[in-house]
């Protein structure tokens, strides 16, 4: 077997580790997730190129990555831009997580390790170290929580169906940040909360908290639909 795959491999290219697209694809999400790009901002292939210094190629590639991941669309003889999320988009994402994030929490309950249970005690007082600096640490920290309870439910198919709604969510994050003024005051105590009952593997009461977070949390963020002016009034950088 190992003289086939030794045999199958003679004149294969090496894989490289971090590709130019790659790149783009960071920097372009980074740009999105903070800000800097906004709801609805038109993302020109040659004006990207030009900026960025690179080929056209990378920078379509970027853009087809991050329309998967849910950050960019596409129209026919419009081309690509930063999506602006609809109510009804926050509504789906709020009740996807919902269902999602009760099987994580209570998976995570059962088959996290004692690393595990460390590395989310850890996010938690790195978010109380950054609570009094910039909501933009606060929700890097906040996917971070979410990313690490996945993680700790040992599921691999979860975390991949997770992973699709991702970006998306730390976008929506971005706009409840700006419109919602009691968010720096909520994030650490809610996350800590959520640790302590994975730590003391309870996944009933787990569950019925991740709900309230989560439904808490879009219930606000679905309030600045109602009051645009609310969401409208300050750049999104202006917290950032």
């Amino acid at each position: 077997m190992q003289d086939g795959i030794q045999q199958a491999t003679v004149g294969w290219p090496s894989v490289k580790r971090r590709s130019l697209a790659d790149e783009v694809t960071d920097q372009l999400r980074d740009f999105i997730l903070t800000g800097h790009l906004r709801p609805g901002d038109r993302l020109g292939e040659a004006e990207i190129s030009h900026r960025l210094r690179v080929s056209r190629g990378p920078v379509r590639e970027a853009l087809v990555r991050l329309e998967q991941e849910g950050l960019v669309v596409s129209e026919w003889h419009k081309g690509a831009a930063v999506v602006d999320l609809t109510r009804g988009d926050v509504t789906e994402l709020a009740t996807l997580r919902v269902a999602l994030e009760k099987l994580a929490i209570a998976g995570a309950c059962r088959s996290a390790t004692e690393d595990d249970l460390a590395g989310l005690l850890d996010v938690v007082e790195q978010m109380r170290a950054a609570s009094a600096g910039t909501d933009e640490a606060l929700a890097r920290l906040d996917i971070e929580f979410h990313d690490a309870v996945y993680r700790a439910a040992h599921h691999e198919r979860l975390y991949a169906a997770w992973t699709t709604i991702r970006s998306q969510v730390a976008l929506a994050l971005l706009r409840r940040r700006v419109v919602n003024r009691d968010y720096p005051g909520l994030v650490v105590d809610e996350h800590a909360a959520l640790a302590a009952l994975i730590v003391d593997r309870d996944p009933d009461e787990a569950q019925v908290q991740i709900a309230a977070h989560i439904e808490g949390a879009y219930s606000r963020l679905l309030a600045a639909y109602d009051n645009p002016g609310q969401s409208r009034q300050e750049s999104p950088t202006a917290s950032a």
